[in-house]
């Protein structure tokens, strides 16, 4: 189950996706059940003395948690009235229409492309979306040929593979092919599980190992999920992959900022 601050900002972007500005009451927050409602579970997250507390809180914590990501909350809060106002309204209609088919296993193709629409907001580049059904490079051997034509010397997909660990390649735009870096996104439908983004790793770097200019190690792997991902959720030790979650996937501040110290 999603964190409370998480299922927090999922209702808020539901909300705001059917009106842009509006309060919102604590029947409108009080999702879930008699046992479970979110707005108790709320404020003890974020150890609050009572539920506009929480709330407050809990706005500022979602801020700097977007904010740590070169992005912006994609709404503002006034205390003073409870009004919610929407400032990036495609993003929080892309973040309602993802957790409408989070871990519905036969919606992870629409997840993956809706992924990969939102990654070229913030991308420079190529983005290939080369996950299993495809609609037009269905073949193995077409699927191998596409892949050369960004560096792989060597067939991707051998035996029963559909797509060979890989979902979303982002080509960099520097370099040249086939020393050109990329950066793999392995796409998770469901909620953040450390064991589940260690298991995608695998064959997504055995794919990686058939490029023809750079090894597996030069390119970055990410495991995205659709959920919301924290520093607490995550393990301290190092990983083999970047965690990544929607909030990744916000609208840049800035596209590109230089510091010359």
């Amino acid at each position: 189950m999603p964190s409370p601050l998480f299922e927090f900002f999922e209702i808020v972007a539901e909300e705001l996706c059917v009106e842009s500005s509006r309060v919102l009451t604590r029947a409108d927050l009080q999702i879930r059940d008699n046992d479970a409602p979110l707005l108790d579970d709320l404020k003890r997250e974020m150890k609050a003395e009572s539920t506009d507390q929480a709330i407050e809180l809990a706005v500022e914590r979602l801020r700097s948690h977007f904010e740590g990501k070169g992005s912006r909350l994609p709404f503002e809060y006034q205390p003073a009235t409870g009004r919610f106002t929407a400032l990036d309204q495609d993003f929080l209609i892309f973040v309602k229409d993802m957790s409408s088919i989070r871990s519905i296993g036969k919606r992870s193709r629409d997840f993956e492309c809706g992924v990969a629409r939102r990654l070229c907001g913030r991308a420079t580049g190529q983005v290939h979306r080369v996950g299993h059904p495809r609609d037009a490079k269905r073949k193995k051997a077409e699927f191998n040929a596409h892949l050369k034509t960004i560096g792989f010397d060597r067939p991707v997909l051998l035996g029963d593979e559909k797509d060979g660990g890989l979902d979303i390649l982002w080509v960099l735009p520097v370099g040249t092919v086939p020393h050109r870096p990329m950066v793999s996104v392995q796409c998770k439908n469901g909620e953040f599980r450390m064991e589940v983004a260690d298991q995608s790793v695998g064959p997504g770097t055995r794919s990686l190992s058939q490029h023809a200019g750079l090894q597996p190690t030069v390119h970055v792997l990410c495991v995205l999920f659709n959920d919301y991902i924290s520093p607490g959720s995550v393990s301290r030790k190092q990983l083999a992959f970047v965690p990544l979650g929607l909030t990744d996937l916000a609208s840049m501040t800035e596209n590109i900022s230089l510091q010359m110290i």
